[in-house]
């Protein structure tokens, strides 16, 4: 059996298992991470896809890292009383109603996650957001999946929105073209955040349910407000935003390390004991992160990824035209990234796409753009992006409520790109 087979039929399995769910998701992840540790014992060659210290190196990672302190700096809030505060401030804006709440949320994440790390975004809008939904009277998941698609919407937008992004640009580089500049994604990210929060304040809210369930980092009892504690809690959170979205000295203080910094001075000044910031963490959410970043990582060892693109070049035929070529490439990109990281999908295909449009004798930046703009298109799956992965944590969300919302806004930032290609980068 064949590396990208097997790779293949774990990955089937899995996904049966997340929409049949006879266990918790994150059961089926960590069974589903340790199969492809132990593919060796099918493969010829003896030696399994990932190794047992990929798998732990999934949990020993800078997005865990940076995750567990911001659930700590943003419990603290509650603990504050400041939460109750904000979220009721807030709702004098937006009114009680759902719909207003979903499109601040949206316009506010887009916004941040344009110049900021859409995690960091999440992390740090997810109390108040959540804080806005209660106060409201009602459950914060529909609100809390529109901060993941807004901070993915807003990723767009300029060329350092989100890793990939600057993955994709890097590349292009390293096959002998000029990259991108720092806007020239801009046209297709305003595309797609207009385009999607349309759609989701429109459509994609009715169709997810609301789950009831309140994060780990809300669960707390109703605090009265405690001036010192808000003030503590307040600076902290903002004094780590400053970092998360400056970053002066991102090798000496890298976004992690200042969610760390940020969750110790709340518990050495007391905000929370120990004991409150241990709780506030979500450990399910940590293990499917860890467990599903493993996976990933199998994916792309198991050659999947370049058995894909072979049929790309195979269907495209010898003459085909821009247009079909840039249909092609985008539905492939976007279906791998759902499966596997943006940056190694967009690393896959890159090259691919430059040599096509090469032999076609077309202009390569569109298709370029294309590859960027699809392979960051993780919209369809709970583990196609690690934002997606601590959504589920937080909402309790199912495979087939990512896969009812995602797989249209994939179809929406495909009108997108074929929209907004011929006026900005004609082929």
């Amino acid at each position: 059996m064949s590396p990208a087979l097997l790779a293949l039929i774990i990955i089937a399995v899995m996904i049966a298992l997340f929409i049949w769910e006879p266990w918790p998701i994150v059961v089926t992840a960590v069974a589903a991470s340790i199969l492809f540790c132990w593919s060796g014992v099918i493969l010829p060659e003896g030696q399994g896809l990932i190794t047992l210290s990929d798998i732990l190196a999934g949990y020993n990672s800078t997005t865990i890292a940076l995750l567990c302190g911001m659930m700590v700096v943003g419990a603290s809030l509650f603990h504050a009383g400041i939460t109750e505060r904000i979220g009721e401030k807030m709702v004098k804006i937006t009114g009680k109603n759902e719909r207003n709440i979903i499109l601040v949320t949206l316009i506010v994440s887009c916004l941040l996650s344009s110049i900021c790390s859409n995690i960091g975004v999440m992390t740090a809008m997810a109390p108040l957001v959540t804080a806005m939904c209660l106060a409201a009277g009602f459950g914060p998941s529909r609100s809390l999946m529109a901060l993941l698609f807004g901070s993915q919407f807003g990723g767009f937008v300029t060329l350092v929105g989100v890793g990939s992004n600057a993955t994709g640009n890097e590349v292009m580089i390293q096959n002998g073209l000029e990259g991108f500049k720092f806007f020239s994604i801009t046209p297709f990210g305003i595309g797609v955040c207009v385009l999607g929060t349309l759609y989701f304040v429109l459509i994609g809210r009715k169709l997810l349910p609301d789950t009831g369930y309140v994060p780990e980092f809300a669960q707390t009892d109703r605090k009265p407000l405690d001036k010192r504690k808000a003030i503590i809690s307040v600076a902290t959170l903002f004094c780590v935003l400053v970092v998360i979205a400056w970053n002066p000295l991102p090798k000496l203080i890298p976004m992690w390390v200042a969610a760390i910094i940020g969750a110790l001075v709340i518990v050495a000044t007391k905000v929370m004991t120990l004991k409150d910031a241990i709780k506030a963490i979500d450990w399910n959410c940590m293990l499917l992160v860890g467990s599903l970043s493993a996976i990933s990582l199998g994916v792309k060892n198991s050659g999947l990824g370049s058995i894909v693109a072979d049929k790309i070049l195979n269907i495209l035929g010898e003459n085909p035209s821009a247009f079909l070529v840039t249909t092609v490439i985008f539905f492939a990109a976007s279906l791998l990234t759902q499966v596997m990281s943006n940056i190694p999908t967009i690393m896959l295909f890159m090259p691919i796409a430059i040599e096509i449009a090469t032999k076609i004798g077309v202009n390569p930046y569109p298709i370029c753009m294309t590859i960027v703009l699809a392979g960051a298109a993780s919209y369809g799956t709970p583990f196609a992006a690690p934002q997606n992965m601590i959504t589920v944590g937080w909402t309790k969300y199912k495979f087939m409520d990512f896969i009812k919302i995602g797989i249209p806004m994939v179809l929406i930032t495909y009108i997108a790109v074929v929209g907004l290609i011929p006026i900005f980068l004609p082929y």
